[in-house]
């Protein structure tokens, strides 16, 4: 039997062969399936692995308290109703409101165990001006307490700013903003620029003192922190009718195992402060599992509609399997008349549709490895093929080519005694 297999599978490739264009034409869906699967699944790998290192590379004892409620509960889960069905989110509008969080929470904050610092954070709205230079980059007012916080914000130059600073126009430029505001050959620190803001009709100079780091990679992903350009948070409520905005409150706690009890007590303490409970408290792991969520179902959703392009080939290689069967009437004919069954006449059609598909995903595969290599290079993605893709584009191919090589392969059986007929007379 297994050599009989082995001389299905040789006489399948020199038939792939014998019609070169053919074959090649009718793998052609499979190929283009198999590669973008398997390319479409290593860039979301990748993209989740970065996504992981950037908040991994934060700190794993950090909370986050921000308005809006995310629907989880005490233990930081989300919680599900009886149906099994995750609970609604409370009003999204909230996840960017600045005036539910107060100074207030801050200190009661403070005031639990374990908690080393909790500081503000804000999100200035305006635009960067150097004389005749306008750029609108991300701007955000802090205490200065938060930088202990987020161990991701690094500074390069200069110094940063101070609690005596609270009320001083100073900024510290994230990198980007140095490039695009100041040549290679100038010093910016000591210099001034301006913000503005056009809706509140406000023009305010502020000096820079500090510069951060410039990202460590060139990933899409890498340093997001470093991009900022930051302003003491008492200077941003210019900006802000003069009100303090307080957009997340950022929680340094001791160490790695305090996290969860703390958040959970930070929880509690919001919720009895807030009677709407429309503030939700997250830590890293939150933060991993939601994006984590999020990403692989993109990439599910990217590379199902991938997959698409498998079933067409699935259908092109059943038209000409169907083409193959009229075309080789003696053939199957000769194989009858010498004594060949029904079902070995199914499995040699069936085999040549298996090794039809098995050959266009192994070039898809090569192709999606090029692909990788060439958007590795060319972009800031880093995409990452895993086992896992390549074992699932290779068995959905394997599968198409049973699926819709079978029809074929058993019109082909049963007509074997009209063939033989045929072929007799």
């Amino acid at each position: 039997m297994i050599k009989y297999i082995l001389f299905t599978i040789k006489f399948a490739f020199s038939n792939i062969w014998a019609n070169k264009i053919r074959s090649f034409l009718t793998m052609l869906g499979v190929i283009i399936g198999v590669s973008s699967v398997i390319t479409l699944m290593a860039i979301g790998q990748g993209v989740k692995n970065e996504v992981t290192e950037t908040i991994e590379g934060i700190g794993s004892n950090f909370i986050f308290v921000l308005p809006g409620n995310l629907g989880l509960n005490n233990e930081g889960k989300t919680p599900t109703n009886s149906g099994g069905t995750k609970t609604s989110f409370g009003n999204p509008a909230n996840l960017i409101s600045g005036d539910i969080l107060t100074r207030d929470d801050i200190n009661e904050i403070k005031k639990l165990d374990n908690v080393q610092t909790a500081a503000a954070m804000s999100i200035v709205s305006g635009v960067i001006k150097k004389g005749d230079k306008i750029i609108s980059p991300m701007l955000v007012g802090i205490d200065s307490e938060f930088k202990d916080v987020l161990t991701g914000i690094t500074l390069g130059r200069g110094r940063f700013f101070t609690p005596e600073d609270a009320g001083k126009n100073v900024i510290v430029l994230g990198e980007d903003t140095r490039k695009q505001l100041f040549s290679d050959s100038e010093e910016p620190l000591g210099q001034k620029i301006n913000l503005v803001s056009a809706e509140k009709k406000i023009n305010q100079e502020f000096t820079i003192i500090g510069l951060l780091n410039p990202p460590a990679t060139s990933s899409l992903f890498s340093n997001d922190l470093n991009v900022m350009n930051i302003i003491p948070l008492a200077a941003s409520s210019q900006f802000t009718d003069g009100k303090e905005k307080i957009f997340r409150i950022g929680v340094k706690v001791s160490s790695e195992e305090t996290v969860k009890p703390t958040a959970k007590k930070i929880r509690e303490l919001m919720k009895s402060r807030h009677a709407d409970n429309d503030v939700s408290v997250i830590t890293q792991d939150n933060i991993l599992d939601m994006m984590g969520t999020i990403l692989n179902l993109m990439t599910a959703m990217v590379s199902g509609i991938a997959a698409i392009s498998l079933i067409v080939g699935g259908v092109g290689i059943m038209n000409i399997m169907l083409v193959s069967v009229t075309e080789r009437t003696r053939e199957i004919g000769l194989r009858k008349a010498v004594g060949a069954t029904k079902t070995a006449i199914l499995v040699q059609f069936l085999i040549e549709a298996i090794v039809l598909t098995a050959f266009g995903a192994a070039i898809g595969l090569g192709l999606s490895y090029l692909s990788v290599i060439l958007i590795g290079i060319y972009s800031p993605l880093s995409p990452v093929i895993n086992w896992f893709g390549i074992g699932l584009a290779a068995a959905v191919s394997v599968g198409v080519g049973i699926i819709f090589g079978l029809f074929p392969a058993v019109k082909a059986s049963q007509q074997a005694t009209k063939f033989f007929v045929t072929f007799c007379i």
